[in-house]
């Protein structure tokens, strides 16, 4: 990569939007913690390798999804008749 960023990461190449730098920033946070960036909600998550990772935060409750969408859950004998007998993977 052509030229010298300081305190910054060059990344992406000569194309259509040219260089683009991205400011690198430490963020003191553990598993569990939301953090939010740019308005946007992210869940502090484990990356499997003794680290951390962010994910997109799930910030809507399954209730608020029912009632934004005017919907119940399944009572056990609806649930039965729509999907029937679902094979057991032993998990429980």
């Amino acid at each position: 990569m052509a030229g010298v960023c300081e305190a910054t990461d060059c990344r992406g190449g000569e194309g259509y939007h040219g260089r683009v730098a991205v400011t690198t920033k430490k963020l003191d946070v553990k598993i569990g913690d939301l953090v939010e960036i740019e308005g946007r909600t992210y869940d502090v998550v484990s990356d499997k390798q003794g680290g951390v990772t962010l994910e997109p935060a799930i910030t809507v409750t399954a209730d608020e999804l029912f009632a934004d969408h005017g919907l119940r859950p399944l009572t056990p004998e609806e649930f039965e008749e729509e999907f029937g007998d679902l094979k057991s993977d032993g998990e429980g």
